[in-house]
C-alpha cells in the first residue's frame, strides 16, 4: 500500500475536530456526557462516523472527531436542522468555549 502525501489526503473524507472546554460547574461533565451520547446516536443515524473521543478532565476539555465520506456540508445542514438534534442543543449549556476546525484524516499504517 502506497503512502499518500498530505496533498492527496486532503481530498479524502471530511473530518471535523471538535474541541470543547467544559464549564466549571457541578455535574457539568456528567451532564455533558449524557447529552453527548445522545448526539453520537443522532450523528451515526445521520450517516456520520465518530472517529474518536477523549476527555482531558484536568484541563477541562473534551475532544472528539466526526467525519463523513460524502458531502459533509449538506449532510451536516440536514443533521443540524432535525428536530431531535435541535432538542439536543441543551448540550451547549455545559460548553464554555469551542473550536471546530476541519482537519485532514491521516490513516495509520
Amino acid at each position: 500500500m502506497a503512502i499518500k502525501t498530505l496533498e492527496e489526503l486532503q481530498g479524502g473524507r471530511t473530518v471535523e475536530l471538535k474541541i470543547y472546554e467544559i464549564k466549571k460547574k457541578p455535574d457539568a461533565w456528567q451532564n455533558y456526557l449524557y447529552f453527548w451520547r445522545k448526539i453520537v446516536k443522532l450523528r451515526k443515524a445521520a450517516g456520520f462516523k465518530v472517529d474518536f473521543a477523549v476527555a482531558d478532565v484536568p484541563g477541562g476539555r473534551f475532544i472528539w472527531a466526526v467525519s463523513a465520506d460524502g458531502n459533509f456540508v449538506d449532510q451536516n445542514v440536514n443533521y443540524l436542522s432535525g428536530e431531535d438534534r435541535i432538542a439536543a442543543n441543551v448540550i451547549s449549556d455545559y460548553i464554555a468555549r469551542s473550536e471546530i476546525p476541519k482537519v485532514v484524516y491521516i490513516p495509520i499504517p
